[in-house]
């Protein structure tokens, strides 16, 4: 009896790990195939998570001009992921307008952030962005790009559904 009930549970695990694997494969394909040919350049992807709720998550793919002191509008793509209990498998195609600052949204200076072995000269940057979609959300990215300028990382915070989050984007 005891026998037979350790193969149930063998099989249950094993039935459950090749679930997550074909979920996980697919969502790549999924999202790689959606890939409009105009993104085909994009410079920066990522992904991002909300903290508010659980299994709403996806990525992010846009292009970010490599001169960090004008504004900037790009056309960025969010896909929601499969498992995402919201809008699983799509994407939105969004204009996204940011830049970059040496002063955070509430004036802190990259000189009060710097840490005491850290470089005077650094090229760390505040990263901020706002995008509307059309149905009324309306999203705020706060983040701050990497001395070495491959990775930015910070919050957003979203209306209408109300949601904050994490995102993190790499230079491709």
């Amino acid at each position: 009896m005891k026998n037979r009930f350790l193969k149930i549970i063998k099989r249950i695990l094993i039935s459950i790990l090749i679930l997550f694997v074909v979920v996980f494969i697919s969502n790549e394909i999924i999202y790689r195939t959606s890939i409009p040919e105009n993104f085909a350049e994009s410079n920066w992807n990522g992904k991002w998570n909300s903290s508010e709720y659980a299994l709403v998550s996806g990525k992010v793919l846009t292009t970010i001009p490599d001169n960090n002191n004008a504004e900037f509008k790009s056309e960025t793509l969010i896909y929601y992921n499969l498992w995402s209990l919201y809008k699983p498998g799509q994407n939105k195609i969004v204009e996204l307008t940011g830049n970059f600052s040496e002063s955070d949204i509430n004036g802190n200076n990259i000189g009060q952030k710097r840490r005491p072995n850290e470089n005077a000269e650094s090229n760390r940057r505040f990263f901020k962005a706002k995008m509307s979609i059309g149905n009324g959300q309306f999203i705020e990215y706060d983040g701050i790009k990497k001395d070495d300028g491959t990775e930015i990382s910070g919050d957003y915070d979203s209306s209408f559904p109300k949601d904050k989050g994490k995102f993190e984007l790499n230079k491709k």
